[in-house]
């Protein structure tokens, strides 16, 4: 628990218990059409990967709304045909099990026009008394706590024979009380927070309104299930000391 009644997850899910609700991002559904047509053939594993995901989380926490927080598919510019095959999938999979509140996120340009085949509407924020949640890939500023995707975050490891290893995580400022999903994608590898959250040049604009040393990283790991693995501020210093060593 991260603030009260907010629960991060090995499930790539923040539970909000006061509400009985569970939220996702950055599903991206049909990025491998989109990697075949420029060459890179995929199999095809995201559905079936994100649809496993949200069958577990909803048998653990039992949510009466499931809040997807922006890309939840890839193209952003059309409707791929796998996207429309795979959405209305998903859709008919759960939206009797589960109310479904989709967030706006930047590739989810034409996703209203799937949603509507199924009666789903779409928001460009959803907000309580308590949550202030859109996407990331404009600036809604900070409200209570304010959670956040698209930043894919992530966080790299390296072992002492100089491998890197890259799990996703979760970021929290306990300061600026923003929370941030890592992707839901199977394909996602994410961004290394040590290095995005304290540049300047920020992916998720409203960032820049928070102190960037002071996100909690807490990676999503196999075995171990959630690591503190503490501030962004320290683990910063930690590499440079150990760069400076090597």
């Amino acid at each position: 628990m991260v603030e009260p009644d907010v629960f991060i997850t090995d499930l790539n899910c923040i539970y909000l218990a006061d509400i009985n609700s569970a939220v996702i991002s950055d599903l991206h559904l049909g990025f491998e059409e989109e990697m075949n047509l420029h060459g890179l053939f995929l199999p095809k594993l995201q559905l079936s990967h994100v649809r496993g995901m949200v069958d577990r989380i909803l048998d653990r926490y039992q949510p009466e709304n499931l809040i997807i927080n922006g890309d939840f598919k890839h193209e952003f510019s059309r409707n791929l045909q796998q996207e429309w095959q795979d959405i209305i999938k998903f859709l008919d999979h759960f939206k009797e099990k589960v109310k479904l509140t989709f967030v706006k996120g930047n590739h989810d340009n034409y996703l209203i026009s799937i949603l509507k085949r199924r009666g789903v509407e779409m928001v460009e924020k959803y907000q309580t008394e308590r949550y202030f949640i859109y996407h990331g890939d404009r600036d809604f500023g900070l409200n209570a706590l304010t959670i956040l995707g698209h930043e894919h975050p992530s966080l790299v490891l390296r072992d002492r024979v100089g491998g890197l290893y890259k799990v996703p995580a979760f970021v929290h400022n306990p300061d600026s009380h923003v929370l941030i999903t890592p992707a839901m994608s199977y394909f996602s590898s994410g961004s290394d927070v040590v290095e995005s959250l304290l540049n300047p040049e920020h992916f998720t604009p409203v960032l820049k309104n928070t102190e960037p040393g002071r996100f909690r990283v807490y990676g999503v790991t196999d075995e171990f299930g959630l690591v503190d693995f503490g501030f962004t501020g320290d683990l910063k210093k930690e590499r440079t000391v150990s760069n400076n060593w090597s």
